[in-house]
């Protein structure tokens, strides 16, 4: 995708074939969050008759406007022309996210009220109980805007893993201590992730919580999963996987298993947010959210 290669001109007076605007298209949405693009662009290589109506030229505006600063965009995409290398270079700056795991996928993104249904039977818990965790875990949501799962890369498990052996080398990825001020949030966590993953992918991978229940990489096996690398990809295809990954992990545990069935929620957060879960008030979190759910049932 970083090659974007054209034959022809895309957008307001270009030639518009086919395959160069469908290309044009598939890069937009690649970096549709950083041109602030409301949302993705329908991939069907088509500008439409109204050229200035098409939401693809105007994705172009957008294109020039944020990252290139244009006072009157043209909306036009020249072959190796300013624009075109600016949509290259962009591509370059957010591969690291999205070609990790290749192919690129594209998600079954949400959950249906009969996925918490089954996940609630299997549990023998409420259904509110679990929609409390999905919505206090990950606001609701297993992925980014990009289409890659919600993670949060832990520095101190990346020095744990790997042996203490980057601490000096890369402090900001791997630290022998938790330090909150290391997180850096949202999509750029994958930066971090790539680049421990250059150090050490296996003891990367291990060290960052996945999807919708943030199941961190080291408790692949009891999210039912044989090794790491199969369960982070797993975590790319299907929010319903988030489910079932979690569903296998609460019942590994039986105190977690107990208290979600018992709504304990101190206990909860306890051993699945970890000893200092009262600081980021969890149990609360939890029990507030459960009551939501409950009272929407």
């Amino acid at each position: 995708m970083s090659k974007l290669t054209l034959s022809s001109s895309v957008g307001i007076g270009g030639e518009n074939q086919t395959d160069d605007v469908l290309v044009v298209q598939k890069a937009l949405n690649a970096i549709y969050e950083k041109i602030e693009l409301s949302e993705p662009l329908a991939e069907d290589g088509e500008i439409g008759e109204d050229e200035t109506d098409s939401p693809t030229c105007q994705a172009i505006t957008l294109l020039q406007r944020h990252l290139l600063g244009f006072k009157n965009p043209d909306a036009l995409i020249s072959c190796n022309g300013m624009t075109h290398k600016a949509l290259k270079k962009a591509l370059v700056e957010s591969e690291p996210i999205l070609s990790m795991f290749l192919p690129k996928i594209v998600p079954e993104k949400d959950l249906k009220e009969a996925d918490f249904e089954q996940a609630a039977e299997l549990l023998s818990c409420d259904v509110a109980a679990i929609k409390a965790v999905s919505e206090v875990e990950s606001s609701g949501s297993g992925y980014f805007k990009n289409n890659a799962p919600c993670i949060l890369f832990e520095a101190h498990q990346f020095s744990k893993y790997s042996g203490h052996r980057f601490d000096e080398s890369h402090p900001d990825i791997s630290s022998p201590k938790w330090d909150r001020s290391l997180y850096v949030g949202g999509e750029k966590e994958y930066e971090r992730l790539q680049k421990a993953m250059e150090l050490d992918r296996s003891a990367a991978l291990k060290s960052a919580s996945f999807g919708r229940y943030q199941i961190m990489g080291f408790n692949h096996e009891a999210a039912g999963y044989e090794d790491v690398e199969s369960f982070v990809s797993d975590m790319f295809f299907a929010e319903r996987h988030h489910l079932i990954a979690f569903v296998h992990f609460i019942k590994s545990n039986n105190r977690l298993l107990e208290a979600i069935q018992n709504l304990d929620w101190s206990t909860f957060a306890r051993y699945y947010n970890g000893p200092s879960y009262a600081e980021n008030h969890y149990d609360e979190k939890l029990q507030s959210a459960y009551e939501k759910h409950n009272a929407e049932q």
